[in-house]
């Protein structure tokens, strides 16, 4: 039986009179790999902050790689858990005097900046990861000089550089052009075959749901409209709840696709 990476029992937040998240009730596998999607407000970023052990429910249990929150260090389970997130904006003066390399290497010691003696052999392990998200060629460029499409790829590079247990990514397409979106879902695609890591991807667009995203859970006004394997949860009836709109899907080279049928519910 395989451990769990995530359980949410029960879960309930109430910001002043407003419920966002109700009755959630959320178990993740180690070794699977979950997508979250929902419409803009439908708790997305609640949950994930749930998770993260940045916003306490009101009500309810999280425990987290065997560790339940208010019991156990928050810190030390953070540095178990990878985030890539435009929320990392905030660390923007010290990534843009940094070269892409360095920041791949930060990833390793949690930090933002270097301050640890690095080793030649950790260099190499970051140059790889570079490699890996085929932006090794920007490795001594300035983060501030790369597009944003290789900025998101060193993010996520940085992210995997820590070996986490649980990798969280909120919307790393989002403002991507199609052709550098598919380059990182490419990257991304090898290194999650290639790591241990429990990937929760999260988003509004089902067309970047890789072939090695193993289950979907799907969000509506902070309720769970669908959760389990993604062939079963990903139906034209709870994409059209969650999305409120009529919709069809369609699965091509293992990728759903999400057509309009008709106009607002």
């Amino acid at each position: 039986m395989r451990d769990i990476a995530i359980s949410l029992k029960n879960i309930q937040w109430v910001r002043g009179d407003k419920t966002i998240l109700q009755d959630i009730n959320w178990t993740v596998q180690s070794g699977e790999h979950w997508a979250v999607l929902g419409l803009n407000g439908s708790g997305k970023t609640s949950l994930l902050n749930v998770v993260t052990g940045y916003q306490f429910p009101t009500k309810g249990t999280v425990t987290v790689l065997g560790n339940e929150y208010g019991k156990s260090n928050l810190q030390s389970v953070r540095k178990r858990i990878g985030f890539v997130s435009n929320s990392l904006n905030r660390f923007l003066t010290t990534f843009n005097q940094e070269t892409a390399l360095e920041i791949v290497m930060s990833g390793k010691f949690a930090s933002v900046g270097l301050y640890e003696e690095v080793q030649e052999e950790e260099w190499k392990m970051a140059y790889q990861l570079l490699e890996a998200f085929r932006i090794e060629d920007q490795a001594n460029q300035r983060y501030a000089t790369l597009s944003q499409g290789e900025q998101r790829r060193v993010l996520l590079a940085r992210a995997f550089s820590a070996q986490p247990d649980i990798l969280v990514l909120d919307e790393p397409c989002a403002g991507l052009d199609i052709r550098a979106r598919e380059e990182l879902l490419r990257s991304l695609s090898e290194q999650t075959n290639q790591s241990g890591t429990s990937l929760i991807y999260v988003t509004h667009h089902i067309e970047e749901i890789l072939p090695e995203i193993t289950h979907v859970l799907l969000l509506a006004d902070g309720n769970i409209v669908a959760s389990g394997l993604k062939e079963e949860s990903l139906t034209a009836d709870s994409l059209s709840k969650a999305f409120k709109i009529p919709v069809d899907v369609e699965w091509k080279h293992g990728r759903p696709w999400l057509q309009v049928t008709a106009g607002i519910i």
